[in-house]
């Protein structure tokens, strides 16, 4: 039967080569040639522009330009090249003796894309002693230990009703638990880091007694952080991306086995939904997390402790949020892992009726998402159900 062929990864391409039997010299030669690469470029300088538009199309490809860039009547344009995975390992080779106009820098990026793609290998991240690896969508359990979360607010107030449920989260397929104690919803007022500790650390002490998961924990604060993982805590997940504790960096500095969790957020949890705006919501989150990662690296905190979240529903319109998910994979163009928090958010009651209770289906659209994409982490409430989801969808996916 004739039919073609959707080939997302070279991994695909691998097993369909093989199974008409192609040599494995013509296999490696030829995979590439079936993985299809859009990579765009902002603010080129027009001569970078000029160079590989010409460069790509004379090994076959292509590449968008905005109008003007040919006469050299703007001064810059983004770029969209359109080509494989072979042309762009092509179009690196040509830009080897390139030394201007940002065309290394360019070339730089080209290979870290490349390297992505190529990569068999799945990312890892280290909990102490313990390497994590992620070769499929890891379930981040959450554990709020507050009185007004949106969702489960006061269900898990006591320690040992927190307890009690982390182990049954685990019990269900968890791979980490993310302990929260001050309530990040739209509108939370902050609490201090005092109570924030009187709510969380016996949690953590009485978990980790009791298990050896990794043990997340949702705070901005340095103080909280510093205790936190003096009982037990294995990450830090703040959800201001070190930006509202100055002294954050120096408790992962002085930690270095910590990962953590870069969240996007435009204001505070207080003003964050009062008339956000975007004018390019991808485009703009993407710059926040490498001006994030970039501080990062400069402080002593390597790429390989580094996960980035876009912070669904935090400082989001309801178009935010969905172009967020569409467009989830391009998240991914850091080399970090990306975790997704969409569990019974209110973007979902927009989309159908419903309470934070009632949006299990809508938390499991975004997991299939998630999965699709190559998302490593999801953030959620429901975990069996989710693990039960996923499970079906990798099986799917490892089908030949």
């Amino acid at each position: 039967m004739n039919r073609m062929l959707y080939v997302k990864t070279l991994e695909d391409a691998y097993i369909e080569l093989q199974k008409i039997g192609v040599s494995s010299q013509g296999i490696v030669v030829m995979a590439p040639k079936a993985l299809q690469m859009v990579i765009k470029l902002t603010n080129v300088k027009v001569g970078a522009a000029n160079i590989l538009k010409q460069e790509m199309l004379s090994i076959g490809g292509d590449a968008a330009v905005a109008r003007g860039v040919v006469e050299g009547s703007v001064p810059k344009s983004d770029v969209i090249l359109l080509g494989n995975a072979d042309k762009i390992k092509k179009l690196i080779k040509k830009l080897e003796h390139q030394t201007i106009f940002g065309l290394p820098d360019i070339k730089k990026d080209l290979e870290n894309f490349l390297k992505q793609v190529s990569n068999k290998k799945p990312k890892t991240i280290r909990f102490g002693e313990k390497e994590f690896v992620l070769n499929s969508t890891k379930i981040m359990g959450i554990l709020n230990v507050t009185p007004d979360s949106f969702s489960d607010g006061n269900l898990f107030f006591s320690p040992q009703k927190a307890v009690e449920h982390a182990l049954r989260m685990i019990e269900n397929g968890a791979d980490i638990i993310d302990i929260g104690g001050e309530s990040s919803r739209p509108g939370a007022k902050k609490i201090s880091a005092e109570e924030e500790l009187n709510r969380i650390i016996p949690v953590i002490s009485r978990l980790r007694e009791k298990s050896d998961i990794p043990i997340s924990v949702d705070t901005y604060k340095a103080e909280v952080a510093k205790r936190a993982i003096s009982a037990g805590a294995s990450m830090i997940n703040d959800i201001s991306a070190l930006r509202f504790d100055k002294q954050m960096v120096e408790v992962l500095q002085k930690n270095e086995n910590i990962p953590v969790i870069l969240m996007h957020m435009q204001g505070t949890p207080e003003t964050m939904q009062q008339n956000p705006f975007y004018e390019d919501t991808v485009e703009e989150i993407l710059e926040f997390f490498r001006e994030r990662i970039d501080f990062c690296v400069e402080h002593g905190i390597s790429k390989d402790r580094i996960i980035i979240d876009p912070g669904i529903g935090f400082g989001k319109r309801q178009s935010d949020n969905l172009i967020i998910l569409k467009k989830i994979s391009e998240f991914r163009c850091f080399g970090v892992p990306v975790l997704v928090g969409a569990s019974r958010k209110s973007f979902i009651g927009k989309i159908y009726e419903s309470s934070p209770e009632s949006r299990l289906e809508g938390s499991l659209a975004v997991t299939a998402i998630a999965h699709e994409n190559d998302v490593e982490m999801i953030r959620v409430h429901d975990v069996e159900e989710h693990k039960k989801f996923l499970k079906v969808l990798q099986t799917i996916r490892n089908a030949e």
